[in-house]
């Protein structure tokens, strides 16, 4: 006799068909451990299940279809129009893709790129919201499904930076969990059926952020962190039923960082920072270990783990205090150092000033890179903490909210304004490449199958190959001449103007060439502009000529360049302005330290 079992695989949506032999017993073994396997979660290695990869770190195996270089066009497999607004990562299990966004029935005031320290907090949005699950195959961006979580009027806030969708979903490969952090989390088969939901109530939450912290699997539960200035909590909720299995409070208002379940050889914790102190939680809730870490105002950066150890991080920008930690698994109980602040039995390493606010730090071999909001990158030895090289200056005038990821030996890092600046993994500092998308670029890309995954403030991209982006012949454009200006391209910088670029072209934020060239310190450019009559009284988006962008205390690594630089620029130099320029630098510098 045999029964016939009709079974429905959730990868590739095909129906399987499995005869199950009562006798002989090992075949009716063999076929079962068939279906075991049909049933079991179906990740594969390389799935992207999670913010920040299935192991948190931002991290790509190696391929060699992953994209060096792009634009909208070159390398670009596809683009996909994304209604709404949101800010959570795309995630891919097989072939598909999921993302989610809010859409409005209203015009809102779309977000701005840059830091708000603190202003321009809003009321809840205009019209009509709807929350949506979207699902795209990941070789053609065909819609494959949607899915109206919600439909209503948001009853909180949101800051003009957030979204009311800035949490990336989770996935255990059987399953798709969609978290709105002020709304609710949302179970879905990979198909697109509603399986269960779970309401949150919405609490204030300070300066009207609104909830950010993404899901994250752990033993069968869906970690929920929802840190507020009402009532904070950790839960856990059954992936198969929804149903609550524990809850444990927080004395935490000010902290947005997605929980990580770190998996070592003595246990699996879930380690989440906070501004009041950082904590783990065991699989069932109970408190492992804590420490008051001195942490700053608030708390972003998503902990992950690397050469054994834990890194847990914060560094709001205004404070002084911006540490970074690295913790070794075993600790029990309060864990913070006796005395003054230093190195333990749990803590390896410590440094006070080397997080940054909104982006997540990377390891990548032995380096552990920080990418600050404004531009700078910093290496650090990601075992000791000992510095491998100081603050470099990648972007002129970017902000960065989207953390970096890597792969075939390059940090990637995505700026507010879609570009993105490839540099060479090492104790060496080099830029090679930028990549423009040219539109506001918040949610942190992924990286599945050789395709990089990049979501804009409309579209989502797919990249992949790695053709050249300008073949013989094509015209160049002022974006080549912005890129020779980043990377001291005498050559390029020279075929551009040769070209008939313009001399005064305008990167995205507003700065000129000549200001990019010169705060960069690349005195052969400068001179090359100068000689082609570029416009030395001409201001960038902070009403700076060129000559005072390379004055800025924060440049003062390159003291020497820029002292010559300021030479060559000084034949109409107001000195008087450029007295009142640093003064006022000074003033907002010391103010944000306060």
């Amino acid at each position: 006799m045999s029964l016939i079992a009709l079974m429905r695989n959730p990868l590739t949506n095909a129906t399987v068909s499995l005869v199950l032999l009562r006798r002989p017993q090992a075949r009716f073994l063999a076929t079962f451990a068939l279906l075991a396997a049909i049933l079991a979660p179906v990740c594969s290695g390389q799935d992207w299940t999670r913010f920040r990869g299935p192991d948190a770190t931002g991290v790509s195996a190696d391929d060699s279809r992953l994209p060096i270089q792009w634009n909208q066009q070159d390398n670009t497999q596809w683009s996909v129009d994304v209604p709404g607004q949101g800010w959570g990562s795309p995630i891919v299990v097989g072939k598909r893709v999921f993302l989610s966004t809010v859409i409005t029935d209203e015009e809102n005031t779309p977000p701005q790129k840059g830091l708000y320290l603190g202003q321009g907090v809003r009321d809840p949005g205009k019209g009509v919201h709807h929350w949506m699950v979207y699902c795209f195959d990941i070789d053609s961006g065909k819609q494959l499904w949607k899915h109206e979580a919600h439909t209503g009027r948001p009853t909180v806030p949101r800051h003009p930076k957030s979204s009311y969708a800035a949490e990336t979903p989770t996935t255990d490969g059987q399953r798709l969990y969609v978290l709105f952090g002020d709304l609710g989390l949302y179970c879905y088969s990979l198909e697109g059926e509603l399986l269960w939901q779970q309401d949150i109530a919405p609490k204030k939450t300070n300066l009207d952020y609104g909830a950010a912290a993404s899901p994250v699997i752990c033993d069968g539960q869906v970690i929920v962190v929802y840190d507020n200035l009402e009532s904070s909590w950790i839960a856990a909720f059954d992936t198969e039923t929804g149903q609550e299995r524990w809850r444990t409070k927080r004395d935490e208002t000010h902290s947005w960082a997605t929980p990580f379940v770190w998996k070592h050889d003595q246990r699996t914790e879930i380690v989440v920072p906070g501004r009041v102190e950082n904590r783990s939680y065991s699989p069932q809730g109970e408190l492992l270990w804590h420490f008051k870490g001195r942490m700053s105002v608030l708390v972003i950066p998503s902990p992950f783990a690397a050469h054994g150890m834990c890194y847990v991080a914060s560094g709001y920008v205004g404070d002084f205090h911006r540490p970074t930690f690295a913790i070794l698994p075993g600790g029990s109980g309060d864990i913070a150092p006796s005395g003054e602040f230093a190195e333990n039995e749990f803590i390896q390493w410590y440094q006070p000033k080397a997080s940054p606010y909104n982006t997540t730090q990377i390891v990548y071999g032995d380096n552990l890179y920080t990418i600050y909001d404004q531009g700078i990158i910093t290496c650090h030895h990601a075992k000791t903490g000992e510095e491998v090289y100081g603050k470099r200056r990648i972007s002129p005038r970017g902000s960065f909210t989207a953390s970096p990821w890597a792969y075939n030996g390059y940090l990637f890092c995505l700026s507010e304004d879609g570009l993105t600046y490839v540099i060479k993994a090492g104790d060496e500092y080099e830029l090679v490449h930028t990549n423009p998308l040219e539109e506001l670029c918040i949610a942190t890309p992924s990286v599945s199958d050789g395709k990089l995954l990049v979501r804009t403030l409309t579209k989502l991209y797919c990249i992949s190959g790695n053709d050249p982006v300008k073949s013989t012949g094509t015209k160049l454009t002022s974006q080549d001449l912005i890129d020779a200006c980043i990377q001291g391209n005498l050559k390029l910088a020279t075929a551009c103007l040769e070209a008939d670029v313009d001399v005064n072209s305008r990167e995205p934020q507003g700065s000129t060439v000549l200001h990019v060239a010169a705060f960069f310190g690349h005195q052969e450019i400068v001179e090359l502009l100068i000689q082609q009559q570029a416009d030395r009284t001409a201001l960038n988006q902070n009403q700076q000529t060129a000559l005072q962008v390379v004055s800025q205390p924060w440049n003062q690594q390159l003291e020497q360049t820029y002292t010559r630089l300021a030479n060559i620029l000084s034949l109409e130099l107001d000195m008087e302005r450029l007295q009142k320029s640093r003064e006022e630098i000074a003033a907002i510098l010391g103010k944000a330290q306060q």
